[in-house]
Order: structure tokens, then C-alpha cells, then sequence
């Protein structure tokens, strides 16, 4: 069974077990002596806002920056918890990193991963990183706080560490626009 036939409410129910389990351990990392956690933001219409990326936080490989696909953690390039090694490498970078969480046979999907591929990396200040929605939990540094709730799910995290989540269809310029924005907060 793959996720596309499972219906949209088991798959919704999926996500907010992820969540509320990514929430656990945050909150109970905090108990054990480590830094407190960041509160939960609460919820909001679409787009969302909130600081889920911690950019303080080293990655733990150098991996070459903006591949199409995140590496997967069982190749070995898994970067600080909860991110793969480019991901965390270009947030350590104070990067604006762009996530495209996408559905291969989606129509929408496919229409922005097209928009996410035409936009300018700004000379290296853009990171940008595509994966599919099954890869969800190798993300949950961002997407704790950061509702992903659908596909397509487009994540731009600025400089500082603060995520936006865009949900469903957004044509490029609105895309492109959300992204210099992000780029322009310090």
C-alpha cells in the first residue's frame, strides 16, 4: 500500500502522530539537563510561521550543498539530529533554504517542483532541496514546529532559523516572492 491510496484522513492522523512524537522527545531531551526546548507554535492558517530550525547546531558532514534530493540517513550522510547533511550544512551557512516536500504523481506537485527548480539560488545565499513526503521524518528539526500537513508542502526557512510552510499549489511568483522575503530578514 503506498501513501497516495492510504485516505487523506489516515494520512493526516500519520502526520500528527509524527508530530506529536517529535514533540515528546523534544520535550523530554529538555528534562535530562540539555537546553530547554522552544515552545510549540501555535496553529495557523497557511502560511505558517515559527522558529523550528535551530541553525546554532553543528552538522556533523560535509556534503556537497542543493542536491535535488536530500541524502537519506542509511547512506551515511545524516547531518545534526533531525535534518540530512546538506540540509543542516546550508541552515549552519545561514542560508534561506528551500524544502519542496512533493508527490511524483501529483499534477500541483509536479507544477512546483518546476517553479522550485526555476528559482535563483541568489550567488549561494538559496539553498534548495526537494524530497518526497515519505521522507518527512528525517526532517523533524523544521517540520516539529512547521505544519506540514499536504503535498505539495514548500518550507523556507530564513537566515535566522524562523520557517514559513506553503501549502498546496503556489505559482512561481509567489513562490519567488516568499523567498526573497525570507532572504531579506537578518
Amino acid at each position: 500500500m503506498t501513501v497516495q491510496s492510504l485516505p487523506r484522513p489516515v494520512l493526516l492522523a500519520l502526520i500528527g502522530a509524527v508530530a506529536v512524537a517529535g514533540l515528546f522527545v523534544v520535550s523530554r531531551r529538555g528534562q535530562d539537563g540539555a537546553s530547554p526546548s522552544p515552545p510549540a507554535p501555535s496553529q495557523t492558517s497557511q502560511p505558517s510561521s515559527s522558529s523550528a530550525a535551530n541553525p546554532e547546531a553543528p552538522a556533523q558532514q560535509n556534503v556537497p550543498e542543493d542536491k535535488t534530493a536530500a541524502p537519506s540517513p542509511d547512506k551515511g550522510e545524516a547531518g545534526s539530529a533531525g535534518l540530512p547533511g546538506a540540509v543542516a550544512k546550508a541552515l549552519d551557512a545561514k542560508k534561506t533554504v528551500v524544502i519542496l516536500f512533493w508527490n511524483r504523481n501529483g499534477v500541483e506537485d509536479r507544477s512546483v517542483k518546476a517553479s522550485v527548480d526555476r528559482l535563483s539560488r541568489r550567488s549561494g545565499s538559496v539553498a534548495k532541496f526537494t524530497d518526497s513526503v515519505k521522507n518527512l521524518s528525517q526532517y523533524t528539526r523544521i517540520t516539529t514546529a512547521a505544519s506540514v500537513t499536504q503535498t505539495p508542502a514548500l518550507v523556507i526557512v530564513n537566515k535566522r532559523g524562523q520557517a514559513e510552510v506553503l501549502n498546496g499549489y503556489n505559482d512561481f511568483q509567489t513562490i519567488n516572492q516568499f523567498v526573497s522575503n525570507a532572504s531579506r530578514r537578518k
